[in-house]
């Protein structure tokens, strides 16, 4: 909802920038000359440009965000299976240590 409220706050300051500024100016761009192009025009194109490289490069970080976080859920998967056969093997030597223990309590009580 902020983002939504800064859109439109942003969009009524750049509208009546471009109301105060229609005056028609000059660019040279890449020894081209473009003349006669209002200045709104030319300052929101420059921020549609600016917007288009600031997200291609938030694509790029939230890639490699998704493919660290999907490296980390592949560590707690291997970690969780090995935790596993851990508990399954204290079981067998608890069973096997109570086994034991019963047999040299039933030699000691014979004896």
């Amino acid at each position: 909802m902020f983002t939504f409220i800064l859109y439109i706050v942003l969009a009524i300051i750049f509208g009546y920038f471009a109301t105060q500024n229609t005056d028609p100016v000059s660019v040279t761009l890449m020894g081209a000359t473009l003349s006669q192009i209002p200045l709104y025009l030319i300052l929101g194109v420059t921020l549609l440009v600016g917007l288009a490289f600031s997200w291609f490069i938030s694509l790029f970080d939230t890639l490699a965000a998704t493919m660290k976080i999907q490296g980390k859920e592949h560590v707690i998967k291997d970690s969780k299976a090995t935790i596993n056969d851990l508990e399954k093997k204290i079981a067998r030597l608890e069973v096997e240590n109570a086994r034991l223990t019963g047999e040299i309590k039933g030699t000691t009580k014979s004896l």
